[in-house]
């Protein structure tokens, strides 16, 4: 009796543990996408992140070695939250070009309506997008299921999901800058069906699909900032 509550006790601290360990990481992170976000992926922000965080130097490297693990931790973290938000809408879609599509204008929707992740994409660079294992599996699938279909003619992986993702990067520096149109999502989505080999009239029939809002998930790090009002970004629609 007395070992069954004794190891209930130790499964209890050990679960506590690991829930407050969560909890400081979740901190530092977030501390560090907006210290990233403000500086950059080369700037030392080791000192920023701590104060931004509110823990110990010893609490911050009992996490992370280096400035540059960090970042990569975060892009980690970014680039899969970014997949998570959108990835069930492009998974209803009827085909890859409408995937593709749906994707791309999705996520120009979700930097309008947090700046502070599209700044720190736009200053991280393809590190800051790509990073997260999600990304690759995602935006990968939709590209050989559109050569598959014989919908897109570029059948080089590589080049393809480089096609998709340097318009992506641009397009959020352009929403930060506020240069962004009021079609700018959907003219970029229906450019870079183009550029994989859809033709003109068919690429614009996907990028202007009714796509619906991305739902952020309750766990999601997004719901930890600020969203930006609808008027404006009045273009993401």
């Amino acid at each position: 009796m007395t070992h069954g509550k004794t190891s209930r006790q130790t499964d209890h601290r050990t679960l506590v543990a690991i829930e407050r360990r969560e909890k400081t990481r979740a901190k530092l992170l977030r501390g560090a996408i907006q210290v990233f976000a403000q500086h950059g992926a080369e700037a030392k922000v080791i000192d920023l992140v701590i104060r931004e965080a509110g823990v110990s130097r010893g609490t911050f490297y009992n996490y992370f070695r280096t400035n540059e693990e960090l970042f990569l931790e975060v892009s980690r973290e970014v680039s899969n939250e970014i997949i998570l938000s959108v990835d069930p809408l492009v998974l209803q879609q009827k085909d890859a070009g409408a995937g593709l599509a749906c994707g791309l204008v999705s996520v120009v929707r979700l930097a309008g309506s947090y700046p502070l992740f599209a700044q720190f994409v736009s200053k991280g660079g393809p590190l800051a997008l790509s990073a997260g294992n999600l990304t690759k599996t995602a935006v990968t699938r939709e590209i050989r299921n559109g050569i598959a279909a014989g919908l897109f003619t570029v059948t080089d992986e590589q080049l393809a999901f480089d096609l998709i993702l340097g318009p992506v990067i641009m397009a959020f520096h352009t929403v930060l800058s506020g240069g962004a149109s009021e079609s700018y999502a959907r003219d970029m989505a229906q450019a870079v069906l183009c550029s994989l080999g859809v033709d003109d009239a068919r690429a614009r029939q996907y990028a202007w699909l009714d796509f619906e809002d991305v739902d952020i998930p309750e766990s999601s790090i997004f719901r930890s900032y600020p969203q930006a009002t609808q008027e404006s970004a009045p273009w993401s629609r």
